[in-house]
């Protein structure tokens, strides 16, 4: 019989630095799905400072899902501190390849849409996602992000190909 684990989805401390860069390093690995500007991958002082960074600034959140020691997926709400689009918060999520389809996306995502209603600050969530990958585009729809619009060869494979990507929003109302 195997030993039950513990789930937990917590905010991100600077000690999970070294947990969320090894998860990182295993979702580029194993997924081509990643849409970032930058494949750059932080060290654990980098990650330790952008964690304490972010802590500091009301229109930011990172979440991660732990089993046991190990992060297995990561929310990142990040907002700029700029007044003009301080409102807006820029969602990245990644889960580990072996829990797809375990809900974590769905859990994470549903927790960071509680977090920004009850913010006060965030009025606007958006993401860009990979229009090949049906399963997050239907997730996020699910959660009420819309569609805006789709950016023709926003991103390129490994092989060489070129990626539509779509940007999706979702209209933040506040308590």
């Amino acid at each position: 019989m195997k030993e039950a684990k513990e789930v937990i989805v917590k905010v991100a401390e600077p000690g999970d630095a070294d947990a969320l860069v090894k998860l990182l390093e295993c979702v580029r690995l194993e997924s081509d799905f990643i849409t970032e500007d930058s494949q750059e991958q932080l060290t654990k002082s980098e990650m330790e400072t952008f964690i304490s960074s972010s802590q500091l600034h009301d229109n930011c959140l990172c979440l991660l899902v732990m089993l046991d020691d190990e992060a297995i997926a990561v929310l990142n709400v990040a907002g700029k501190q700029d007044y003009s689009v301080s409102h807006i918060g820029d969602i990245f999520l990644a889960v580990k390849k072996s829990y797809w389809g375990c809900g974590l996306g769905q859990l994470l995502l549903a927790e960071a849409i509680d977090w920004a209603e009850h913010s006060g600050v965030i009025r606007r969530l958006e993401l860009t996602v990979q229009k090949r990958n049906q399963a997050a585009l239907h997730i996020y729809q699910k959660h009420g992000f819309l569609l805006e619009g789709i950016k023709k060869r926003g991103a390129r494979a490994q092989t060489g190909d070129f990626l539509d990507v779509c940007m999706m929003s979702k209209m933040i109302e506040g308590n």
